[in-house]
């Protein structure tokens, strides 16, 4: 049996066909690079904490402004100022049952994310649907965003920034709801 055999136009032809392929498969997968990272893999889709329970909606509507502040070394990372400056991660305070509305924009030039959590160190519990974008999807520098959700149980709990490791470097508040 005889190999087969094909001119070198041919060859340019199916190599060309194949660079086709690729280039538009490349500009429709990074053309909708945002819509490829938005959700969480159902692994950790699986850990994101709901709070099933039933609350009393008050009627009223509670706002707030946070900005991420990041320091020159980008070490030290706070909401409203760097930790120890006056206003720097404020208290949150609500009532169980108000709609809570939360505006954020990225001061800086790192990325962020804004969630609510019952434990400062789980930035994958966000509770309530409080999520700004996330660790996979984060605002990027000069971005802003804001969430509206209703405040769940009374206790005490977290803001952060959902980036991992931003946390343990100062950006978190307490929110209480009363």
């Amino acid at each position: 049996m005889e190999p087969y055999r094909t001119s070198p136009a041919r060859v340019g032809k199916m190599m060309g066909i194949m660079l086709g392929i690729c280039v538009v498969g490349g500009a429709i997968f990074f053309g909708m690079w945002d819509y490829w990272i938005s959700e969480l893999p159902p692994v950790a889709l699986s850990s994101v904490a709901d709070t099933g329970s039933a609350v009393t909606l008050t009627g009223n509507t509670v706002s707030f402004d946070l900005d991420f502040v990041e320091a020159s070394d980008f070490i030290t990372l706070g909401f409203n100022g760097l930790p120890d400056e006056p206003g720097s991660n404020p208290t949150l305070t609500v009532a169980s049952g108000d709609e809570v509305v939360v505006s954020v924009v990225n001061t800086g030039v790192t990325f962020h994310a804004f969630g609510v959590t019952a434990d400062p160190d789980d930035f994958a519990g966000v509770l309530w649907g409080s999520d700004i974008g996330s660790a996979s999807n984060p605002l990027k520098g000069g971005e802003s965003g804001t969430v509206s959700f209703i405040a769940g149980e009374p206790g005490e709990y977290y803001y952060i920034c959902t980036v991992p490791g931003h946390a343990l470097q100062g950006m978190v508040g307490s929110f209480v709801v009363e």
